[in-house]
């Protein structure tokens, strides 16, 4: 199974998840990220190859939830009041699916032999940048993301605060790489205290004046 099929599977569930809600909660967290890590097993990777499926798996995650709950909050958002609601829920939305994909997408790896350090840092940069590519929020996704490494860190007994690093510093990286106020803002979103974890971005997007 290649990294576009891992992809289209991924994109399959969730849209199977999410159809007849419009939405992904807290509550439905936990389906993403059993479909991401299913899907990942699956494919049968190993090494630094299962790397590259986690962050394609996360990529078709946070590209169906962001397509589906942003054509929904278009399509129902006929006041500013009801858009300022719905781009509330489709930002909350794409926020969760980044958290559950990332937790899905590090227990895959580590199941198949990936370096789940690795795996945070790129699943957590792919989250953000998919994000931008469907038009939603890309610091929500971030903070989603950070939120999802430091859980699965804790049940897979990694280093915390080395997750959260990993995860923060990766959605850094992906928001500079879209332009130098998005490198801001999501600094600003993912670095200091998150979930009771402190997180560092050791990247030098966003640092400085402005921040």
């Amino acid at each position: 199974m290649n990294e576009q099929e891992v992809g289209r599977r991924v994109k399959e569930a969730i849209i199977g998840t999410i159809r007849g809600t419009g939405e992904i909660t807290e509550a439905t967290v936990g389906t993403i990220s059993s479909a991401v890590q299913r899907t990942i097993k699956e494919a049968g990777a190993s090494g630094a190859a299962a790397g590259g499926l986690a962050a394609d798996a996360v990529r078709g995650t946070v590209g169906a939830v962001g397509g589906l709950v942003g054509f929904t909050a278009t399509t129902t958002a006929s006041t500013i009041s009801t858009a300022a609601s719905a781009a509330s829920q489709s930002a909350a939305s794409v926020g969760n699916a980044a958290k559950g994909a990332v937790i899905g997408a590090v227990r895959g790896t580590s199941e198949t032999g990936g370096e789940a350090i690795d795996a945070i840092s790129k699943t957590s940069r792919t989250a953000v940048s998919e994000a931008s590519a469907v038009g939603t929020d890309l610091a929500t996704a971030a903070v989603g993301a950070v939120e999802g490494a430091i859980d699965v860190a804790k049940e897979l007994s990694l280093d915390v605060e080395a997750a959260a690093s990993a995860a923060a510093t990766g959605a850094v990286d992906a928001a500079g790489d879209i332009g130098e106020s998005a490198g801001r803002r999501v600094r600003a979103a993912v670095e200091g205290t998150i979930n009771g974890v402190k997180v560092v971005v050791k990247s030098a997007v966003g640092a400085g004046s402005g921040s």
